[in-house]
Formats: structure tokens, C-alpha cells, sequence
């Protein structure tokens, strides 16, 4: 049980940023993207998973979301009892990377690339000075989360922001949200992190060659 894997590191990853696990009825692992954004991405990832767990499982569109569901009760109690995922409705509030992740950088970088594939932004915005000024933000309910995730960066040299808290009209929960601001932080996360998901690497590449719009232009070969 304790053989981890980069590979399962950074499926973690992805369903503690858009996933959730339930255990009732049926023991089931869920994760939910865009159909537009998401889809490459999620062929990637469910490669992943029948690597990892041998669970050969498609994403169906469904209420307008990608999404797909894993049923197994081991994967369930792997996630839950080994690795101390939270579930149910406690999920938002007490995710946090677990332990045997985050005290070792090299499991810990594909999980939080999962992260930041799933749950992460890359934009760019015009600042004095600085147009096309290029930043990573991540937000989540979790603070512990957020404060994992600040140490794990800046322990790694990476220039992360401080965490600022707030909550939306629409929203019970309160935000805790991060930036990685620069052009120097997102080479570096390039090099060291990556993305996984192509519709966030493209963004990644042309907010570092200062274009402001047409995220989803095709690379060049």
C-alpha cells in the first residue's frame, strides 16, 4: 500500500482541485472539468488512472461539465485511509496535501501540478510598467491548503505572494487564494512543475511571450 507513484501524485492532485470522493451506496471517485477547456487534459489523466489503478473509465458530458466517475471501493479507501484524503462535504474545507506528499518535493511537484491543472489560473495583465505582466494564482477554501502550498513553492524558489482571504456574494465559503507573479516565477515553474493539462501549458506559453489574448491558439511545432 505504501508504493506512491508520481503518476497517482498528481491524480491527487487533480481530485483535491476538482474532485470529490463518496462513500455510501457506492464507494466512487469523481472529478468534474470544462468540456471545452478540460478535454485534452482529461484523456491525459485517464490514462493516468488505468496506469495507476487499473480502472479503464471514460469522462462523459453531463449538466454542461466533463466528468467522470471511478468506482472502487479500494481506490476509495486508499485515497480515505492510507492517504487521508477528507470526503463528502468536508472535502472543501480540509483538503490538504497528505503527508507522505508533502514532505517529499519530488511526489509533492506532481501533486501540485494536479493542482494547479485542475484548480489553478495563468494570466496576464497589463500593469505600469509591466504590460502583458504574466501571474499563476491558485485559490481554495482550505487553508491549510493554501498554506502547503506557499511553503512547498517558496521552500522550492519560487516568489509566492502572501495568501489574501476574502468571500464572495455567492459564496458561504471564505477564499484563500495565492499568486506567483512574474515572468521569472513562471519559467521557473515551466522547468520545475509544468503543466499537465495543454489548455493551461498554452496559456503558460503565450502569457510568456507577452500576448494578452488568443489563449488557445495552437502552438507552433
Amino acid at each position: 500500500m505504501g508504493n506512491i507513484t508520481t503518476e497517482e501524485c498528481e491524480i491527487i492532485g487533480a481530485i483535491i482541485g476538482d474532485g470529490y470522493i463518496h462513500i455510501g451506496h457506492n464507494y466512487v471517485v469523481g472529478l468534474t472539468g470544462s468540456p471545452k477547456d478540460d478535454a485534452e487534459y482529461y484523456k491525459y489523466l485517464l490514462g493516468s488512472v488505468k496506469k495507476v489503478w487499473k480502472k479503464d473509465v471514460k469522462a462523459k458530458v453531463r449538466a454542461r461539465g466533463l466528468r467522470v466517475a471511478i468506482y472502487s471501493k479500494d481506490i476509495v479507501y486508499r485515497l480515505v485511509n492510507y492517504f487521508k484524503l477528507p470526503y463528502g462535504e468536508a472535502k472543501s474545507l480540509n483538503a490538504q496535501i497528505p503527508e507522505q506528499i508533502f514532505s517529499n518535493w519530488k511526489l509533492a511537484r506532481h501533486t501540485i501540478r494536479g493542482l494547479f491543472d485542475t484548480d489553478g489560473t495563468v494570466f496576464v495583465a497589463d500593469k505600469p510598467g509591466s504590460p502583458n505582466y504574466p501571474s499563476i494564482e491558485f485559490a481554495t477554501s482550505s487553508i491549510v491548503l493554501a498554506k502547503q502550498v506557499k511553503a512547498l513553492l517558496s521552500a522550492n524558489g519560487f516568489r509566492v505572494s502572501n495568501i489574501w482571504s476574502y468571500k464572495s456574494k455567492n459564496s458561504t465559503l471564505t477564499t484563500h487564494r495565492l499568486a506567483l507573479n512574474g515572468r521569472e516565477n513562471l519559467k521557473r515553474w515551466l522547468e520545475k512543475i509544468g503543466f499537465s493539462n495543454p489548455y493551461k501549458y498554452r496559456r503558460a506559453i503565450n502569457a510568456l511571450r507577452g500576448r494578452s489574448s488568443a489563449w488557445e491558439s495552437t502552438l507552433a511545432s
